[in-house]
């Protein structure tokens, strides 16, 4: 297939923008067999903490979208997120799950549900499999199947939008299977050579190669490593070593599902006014900062911030929670519109 020049460089201009971990392509292969009993959905690429919006990846594959950033639903993770009381009560399914299985009874194909907050307010942006024809043709009844959906669960803080798929082409499928490999080959190599690696992104400019935290010879040696096979592969690019705590990532796994039910609470609802949440997991302490939309003028506000106290912290100190998280202690912060601190 012959490429118009342009638009070969336009497609490379807006691949070196999407950053896809390479362990999506991973997690890919083991749910296909599961995937193919379903409808086929697209997995959005790794997101920021605090439901920030998020691209359609074009190296898209199989999983829902969720709603923290840098997970994603797949069916262990909803397993465990299954038995998770839920602010109280119990927490059987996040929306995104809940959203998939409501079209799918209605005879919709879900490519895929990405959510985020977009100028402001909590978005959820459904692709439907068909035409564009066709997803203009029921889109008002899908808009209407899901605003009752989510009323029913006492959402009133959101925004929906239906779109159709654009296919991939086939020198874009192409180029993300390139740099897939590259990513696959640059772990493996490493990891041969006796090096500890915990992740590589090769789809932008500059290929990340996320370690262990190490000491600064450690890392001059792994980024001359990289460097040199990326030569020998005929792919010069940038390096970037950077290093991860890995005390805080198991930290974060552990406290991820209950970081869920926590935004889909608080981000849905307008009583609470939420602008944003964010998390800082740290061995001493994990750290939970609501930032709100209140002015700390507000007669309201006094309320409304002892509700979202109460809910976090009764959600946080339960059994079940505390089960899982051992004694791990957390600090839990919220601000007003001007980022100040509410006292207690």
């Amino acid at each position: 297939m012959k490429i118009d020049k342009s638009l070969k460089e336009e497609i490379n201009e807006e691949m070196e923008k999407v950053q896809v971990p390479s362990s999506i392509y991973e997690f890919a292969k083991n749910i296909k067999e599961e995937s193919e009993k379903k409808s086929d959905i697209k997995k959005l690429p790794k997101r920021k903490r605090g439901w920030r919006k998020s691209q359609f990846a074009v190296a898209a594959v199989i999983s829902f979208g969720i709603l923290t950033g840098s997970v994603f639903l797949n069916p262990t993770m909803a397993e465990v997120v299954s038995k998770i009381p839920y602010l109280g009560q119990i927490f059987q399914k996040p929306i995104p799950e809940v959203i998939w299985e409501v079209l799918e009874k209605e005879g919709y194909k879900t490519a895929g549900i990405g959510m985020g907050i977009w100028e402001g307010k909590p978005q959820f942006d459904i692709q439907l499999q068909g035409t564009e024809e066709y997803v203009s043709q029921e889109r008002e009844h899908v808009l209407t199947i899901l605003s009752e959906t989510l009323n029913n669960k006492g959402y009133d803080n959101y925004e929906l939008k239906v779109s159709d798929v654009k296919e991939v082409s086939p020198f874009l499928a192409e180029i993300v299977k390139q740099r897939e490999q590259l990513g696959d080959k640059l772990m493996q190599d490493l990891q041969v050579a006796g090096y500890s690696i915990m992740n590589i992104n090769a789809y932008s400019p500059v290929v990340k190669v996320y370690i262990p935290i190490a000491d600064e010879d450690k890392e001059v040696e792994i980024y001359k490593a990289v460097i040199k096979l990326l030569e020998a592969n005929n792919t010069p690019k940038q390096v970037q070593v950077i290093t991860r705590n890995v005390s805080e990532e198991e930290i974060e796994m552990q406290w991820k599902p209950f970081m869920m039910s926590i935004e889909e609470e608080f981000f849905l609802k307008k009583e609470y006014g939420v602008a944003d949440i964010k998390y800082s997991y740290k061995p001493e302490k994990v750290t939970i900062t609501i930032k709100t939309n209140i002015e700390s003028t507000d007669v309201k506000s006094n309320e409304t911030v002892t509700k979202i106290r109460k809910g976090i912290t009764e959600f946080l100190d339960s059994e079940e929670v505390k089960i899982k998280v051992g004694n791990q202690k957390y600090e839990l912060i919220v601000r007003d519109k001007k980022g100040n601190d509410f006292p207690f």
